[in-house]
């Protein structure tokens, strides 16, 4: 007589055995961990592989199966342990682009592209493509992408996160060896608070609530 297969039982979600398996994997990696510093480990890496996402996009051989990866594992891990979320590849490649059309609204019609990067700042390391006029936006500066941006920021961890912004303002000529436009903090505005990251999805603001 034969007896139908039966189904596995799920285990049950046991919360704090998923975080000591967490800080088990990172302690075999060398990195020792308490539990309540593993919500800003996990930011801070989502935090490195999407500007490393950025900065690394036109290099020849560039991983970017692996940031993709990386980025999707830390969103879906964080998303298991009841965390805030982080953003996907998708997510920080559209940040990109909005941030790139919406320099294009603000140069108007008569506008080239440049390469940009972020020489510091939250966004230090970021390389991106923007839009600026055709003509020069100041005395002594050449043509070149929008002279500011002011690009969210986000800090702290899932029990108080909090939004903020990073004021930025390019340089008057690109890089002689490069050839990039680099942009540096605005010491005309308050600096980013201590800790601040980029901020690559919606902030509370942005969605309305």
């Amino acid at each position: 007589m034969s007896t139908a297969p039966t189904m596995p039982t799920p285990r049950a979600f046991d919360h704090e055995r998923m975080l000591d398996l967490v800080r088990s994997s990172y302690a075999r990696s060398g990195t020792h961990l308490d539990t309540d510093l593993i919500d800003l480990q996990l930011l801070g890496t989502a935090d490195k592989a999407a500007c490393s996402l950025l900065r690394d996009q036109w290099i020849d051989g560039f991983p970017v199966a692996g940031y993709t990866e990386l980025l999707t594992t830390i969103a879906s891990l964080r998303a298991l342990l009841g965390f805030t979320p982080t953003p996907t590849a998708v997510d920080v490649s559209t940040w990109a682009l909005n941030v790139r059309d919406a320099s294009a609204v603000a140069s108007g019609d008569d506008r080239d592209f440049h390469i940009a990067v972020f020489a510091e700042g939250p966004h230090r390391g970021v390389q991106m493509v923007l839009w600026g006029p055709r003509a020069p936006q100041a005395p002594g500066a050449l043509p070149g992408p929008v002279l500011s941006l002011e690009l969210a920021t986000e800090w702290g961890d899932s029990t108080d996160m909090q939004f903020g912004t990073a004021y930025y303002r390019r340089a008057k000529r690109p890089n002689p060896f490069t050839g990039q436009w680099e942009y540096q903090l605005d010491r005309d505005h308050p600096f980013p608070a201590a800790g601040a990251r980029p901020c690559f999805l919606r902030t509370p603001h942005e969605d309305g609530t």
